[in-house]
């Protein structure tokens, strides 16, 4: 799993005020000017656990949990992505789901195929960033 090129992914665009474009397009949020996110990323038992929780209207909070597993979960805030089954759909072209398109970034190895799943990002800021951590 590509966790790492990932971790370094989520801080850069931290740092260039993108993280809620990020999760707007991703994770279909609706952040606004003003909303904020507090996003934890962690590595538990070889899964990457994204918790967030945003200061909207609601007060969401959200685990997304990638794996390589297929693991049942009925609490309705907690989202568990199978990377191979996201990888599957990408390849068989069945999705353009983009949170499906980052599981599938996060299982795939090869360069270019990494850059033709990045390239359905439409902001060119974040796809940029993930390419260059992505693509080493």
């Amino acid at each position: 799993m590509n966790d790492e090129m990932f971790r370094l992914s989520l801080i850069e665009l931290m740092n260039e005020d993108l993280l809620n474009d990020f999760v707007n397009k991703i994770f279909k949020y609706r952040l606004k000017d003003g909303e904020y996110i507090y996003m934890q990323y962690k590595i538990v038992n070889g899964n990457i656990v994204l918790n967030i929780y945003d200061n909207g209207k609601v007060n969401r909070f959200k685990a997304y949990i990638f794996t390589n597993n297929d693991i049942i979960c009925n609490g309705r805030d907690i989202y568990y992505i199978n990377i191979d089954k996201c990888y599957n759909k990408y390849k068989n072209a069945r999705t353009k789901n983009k949170l499906d398109l980052l599981g599938a970034l996060l299982r795939e190895q090869d360069n270019d195929e990494k850059r033709k799943i990045i390239n359905y990002i439409d902001n060119n800021g974040i796809k940029n960033i993930l390419l260059k951590h992505f693509t080493v």
